[in-house]
């Protein structure tokens, strides 16, 4: 789509007005992008006439030789980057290109060809390849367009002088496009298109010698290009030509020819290392003949190496190296390290010797001196080692001394093999190597941790060779230069645990202790354990030293400090285990172990509910501990019959760890005993504890445990059998009753009515409530007499009363009713008449069963009335006295053995009231 050309030329004034002013703007780069945008998508639409459009051209012309004088300014000031740099030229280039295509003249096609080769310059430098190459192909265009009118127009007249030299001004513009677009492709990944155009460079030499030096330096530079992108055989070819164009050239030398074939050599090997091993060598020895250089020196000892050169070869090119004035330590050190890498032992000795004499007063001495025994340690000499680092200690303290560094490099090669030994259980090999790195201390270096650290090292070496008293020693100046630091008091508490010292053992097991509940140990320096950690394995080394209490002071501390649940729970169970085993060898400590026993269970109960089932394996994890802790509760609670306040406690703690033991068929039938046992247990707590107040709680304890085993009979449902089940029902009825009975809750009368309802609830059931009523300090009176007449009821309601069982019923009834005491009255005594009614019914109904209501029983029923009536007689109640007297002579009717014995009496004094009565 064609673009006005005045519109255009509009447009780009407008931002040649922008990009000239200040670079620093924030809109100056946006105005940039801007215009290299317009000229790249609108030039080719433009269409200008040189007839039409002659001011537009001109204007034009003026904008971009504006915007380049511009870029030079500015890049001479520095004062913008290479990319602007190249985006402004790149403006100005094609800006004029267009100008030019229509009225070209001698001088402005120089002016555009200079201003292309320079911006194709300008965005190699830029990094940007692919605007070089559009720029640069526009300009070989237009280099080739000028050739073809130069040839034409010399051929119509103008002079072969004035021919020749435009020819010549075009060869050198195409020496120098040739070398910028191979340049570029070289940029570009494209090897095949560079070495064209670098060879078309190559080709304009002979006219322009002078530019040899330049084309082997582009040669040079390009191949290293090609080399870091892993072409090699493209930069062998490359490397070649430029140390053939480089030969006689005074500007390139015989150091700059000597570093290209030392590259060219490299390359060889990495190309291709078996079958350019030789022309590498041959590389790197003309290198050396040209200009000799450690880096090349090195380079021919490489090969020499990979080629199993004789030692004579190889010790005349290690002569070589060290008569070189340019020779550095650090070669040496990687000339070392490379021949020891190949097993030259024999050459490594011979050098290491000839290094020390080289740089005997070297202030890098010591790199040396470290390096070197690193090679005999790799070379696996250990005497050899020995003896080298014998004599570098003596130098460090006769005047050679090493600086930090070095001497930080001989601890670290130290500690690793006195590691590395102590692994092995070579105690005394690695005790020799802390003592060289102790030896590199002097008296006046600070004690640190690190000294710290090395002395409990050493430490640990004396109690392994059993040197107790060196190893006190070597601790004690340990702690004197880290007191706070936990691994020391460890290493104490272990010599006093091997020397049999207890008391020292228990004193730094507290230290130690202490510094765990400080919140951790500060830095020790090297590889530190966790203070808990340490304080396990204190508690596993005194078990296994059978110190058993200093074992439980360790586990106890980690029980109630440390902040790892899972080692938490290890030390429970430790203890739990410890405290079973001392029980048993102790019977007189059995109470105290057992309370402690269930603190233990009640913090793993605790730590137990605190940890997260994140995975398969930690749910598992929780189950079996859970399930560990709850057995160890349940059998101890077995043995507790007589201890119901630990019974209870242990019971708790069951059922309160079964819901983390995973869902088992027997799981909710053993909650459910669990909480009957713990309920049961409450009772009896509270049967026989005095205090009234401490009663109340153990009783509403008791409520709460009945009502957690009613919701998990509820949740079991069908899965108990029903014998089983009433069983429960009735147990749980007879405890709540008890409780409410106890805590004179008015509840208790709602307790005897559900006990109606209750399926499986017999006579006897209500025999035992009315037991419990009357129980002190409850006496419910009320709540006894309701009980006992259903407990009756229900034997008469049988199709075979048990006669003796409601004989002491109505027994318990008479007892209540006629007692002495505040209770008694008119209601009292009229309840206890009726009483007397139904037992003479039931008398009389017995022996129509074939049963006898028990004689013994007649006869107390019969005293009890007659005493009653003999009563109100004393008082002249004689009404009063007669019923109940009258009473007592109907049950004497029904005695058979005893009849004799009290008739006789009774009938004269009955007499005497009767004639009271009739006065």
């Amino acid at each position: 789509m064609a673009v006005d050309p005045l519109t255009f030329v509009a447009q780009l004034k407008a931002l040649c007005s922008e990009v000239t002013k200040d670079p620093s703007g924030e809109s100056w780069v946006s105005s940039l992008d801007a215009g290299v945008q317009l000229c790249d998508t609108s030039l080719s639409d433009v269409n200008l006439c040189p007839t039409e459009h002659a001011t537009a051209i001109t204007e034009l012309e003026s904008q971009a030789v504006g915007l380049w004088n511009f870029s030079v300014t500015q890049k001479t000031k520095g004062s913008i980057s290479n990319a602007s740099n190249a985006k402004i030229r790149h403006i100005a280039f094609t800006v004029l290109e267009l100008c030019g295509q229509g009225n070209e003249n001698d001088a402005s096609t120089k002016r555009l060809i200079m201003m292309g080769l320079k911006t194709g310059r300008a965005w190699l430098d830029a990094g940007v390849p692919q605007m070089s190459e559009k720029v640069l192909s526009t300009t070989e265009k237009i280099i080739q367009r000028v050739r073809r009118g130069l040839v034409e127009g010399g051929q119509a007249g103008p002079g072969e002088e004035a021919v020749d030299r435009g020819k010549l001004q075009l060869d050198q513009d195409t020496f120098t496009l040739a070398c910028y677009r191979a340049e570029t492709y070289v940029a570009m990944h494209c090897p095949d298109e560079a070495l064209h155009y670098m060879m078309m460079a190559k080709d304009l030499v002979p006219k322009f010698p002078k530019q040899a030096g330049f084309l082997s330096m582009l040669c040079y530079n390009c191949g290293v290009e090609l080399y870091q992108q892993k072409l090699y055989s493209p930069t062998i070819l490359w490397l070649r030509e430029s140390y053939e164009l480089g030969k006689g050239v005074q500007t390139i030398g015989p150091r700059n020819q000597a570093r290209t074939l030392r590259l060219l050599a490299t390359v060889y090997l990495d190309n291709n290392p078996e079958e350019e091993m030789q022309n590498a060598l041959n590389a790197v020895s003309l290198a050396n003949t040209e200009h000799s250089h450690p880096a090349g020196l090195f380079l021919k000892l490489r090969i020499l190496m990979l080629q199993s050169a004789d030692t004579a070869h190889v010790k005349r090119c290690v002569e070589e190296l060290l008569k070189v004035p340019e020779l550095t330590v650090d070669l040496c050190l990687h000339t070392l390290q490379l021949i020891n890498k190949h097993k030259r032992m024999n050459v490594v000795m011979w050098l290491i010797e000839k290094l020390l004499q080289r740089f005997e007063h070297s202030p890098d001495l010591g790199k040396l001196l470290v390096t070197n025994t690193e090679v005999l340690l790799q070379a696996g000499m250990i005497k050899e080692v020995k003896e080298f680092v014998e004599f570098c200690i003596n130098a460090h303290h006769t005047g050679k001394s090493l600086d930090f560094a070095i001497k930080k490099r001989f601890h670290i090669l130290f500690w690793e093999q006195a590691a590395v030994a102590y692994e092995k259980e070579n105690y005394q090999d690695a005790l020799e190597w802390y003592n060289y790195s102790l030896a590199l201390y002097g008296q006046s270096d600070p004690g640190d941790v690190t000294l710290a650290k090395l002395h409990r090292n050493r430490t640990n070496c004396y109690i392994a060779l059993k040197l107790h008293c060196k190893a006190e020693e070597a601790i004690s100046v340990s702690l004197k230069c880290d007191p706070s630091c936990p691994q020391t008091h460890y290493i104490m508490f272990t010599l006093a645990l091997q020397q049999n010292d207890s008391g020292k053992a228990s004193e730094s097991l507290g230290r130690l202790c202490e510094l765990c509940g400080a919140g951790g140990m500060p830095d020790c320096g090297g590889d530190r354990l966790e203070t808990a950690s340490l304080v396990a394995l204190a508690a596993q080394h005194a078990l296994e030293s059978d110190c058993v209490e200093t074992a439980v002071k360790a586990l106890d501390h980690l029980a109630k400090t440390s902040s790892d649940r899972e080692q938490v729970l290890r030390s429970l169970r430790c203890l739990v285990r410890l405290s079973l085993t001392m029980a048993d060898k102790d019977n007189t400590e059995r109470d105290e172990g057992v309370i402690k026993i269930i603190e233990y269970i009640r913090k793993a109960k605790e730590q137990l509910c605190g940890l997260q089932p994140t995975a398969p394996a930690s749910e598992k994890c929780i189950r079996l501990e859970a399930d560990w802790f709850m057995k160890i509760a349940w059998n101890m609670a077995l043995q507790c019959e007589e201890k119901p306040q630990q019974m209870k406690e242990l019971y708790t703690l069951c059922s309160q760890l079964l819901p983390l033991c995973g869902e088992e068929s027997s799981g909710e039938g053993r909650q459910m005993t669990c909480l009957l046992m713990s309920a049961a247990a409450c009772l009896q707590l509270a049967r026989s504890d005095p205090d009234a107040d401490q009663r109340k709680l153990v009783l509403e304890e008791c409520l709460e445990h009945i009502t957690n085993c009613r919701d998990t009979c509820r949740k079991q449902g069908s899965n108990t059998p029903d014998t089983r089940g009433r069983e429960t029902d009735i147990l749980l009825l007879l405890y709540e009753f008890e409780a409410r009975v106890q805590l004179k809750d008015s509840a208790v009368e709602t307790v005897l009515e559900r006990a109606l309802t209750t399926a499986g609830s017999d006579p006897k059931t209500f025999e035992t409530l009315a037991a419990i009523a009357l129980e002190p300090p409850a006496h419910n009176k009320g709540v006894a007499v309701r009980a006992l007449k259903v407990a009756i009821r229900k034997h008469l309601q049988s199709p075979i009363p048990d006669i003796q069982k409601c004989s002491k019923l109505y027994h318990s009834l008479i007892q209540l009713g006629l007692s002495s005491g505040a209770g008694q009255g008119p209601a009292s005594r009229e309840e206890a008449w009726g009483y007397y009614i139904e037992i003479l019914d039931l008398v009389d109904k017995s022996r129509d069963v074939g049963g006898s209501y028990p004689e013994m029983e007649l006869v107390w029923l019969m005293t009890k009335a007659w005493n009653c009536g003999i009563n109100f007689y004393s008082y002249s109640r004689y009404q009063d006295a007669e019923k109940w007297c009258g009473l007592s002579m109907r049950m004497l009717k029904h005695l058979d053995t005893f009849r004799n014995n009290y008739q006789e009496h009774m009938s004269g004094i009955y007499a005497d009231i009767l004639a009271k009565v009739q006065t």
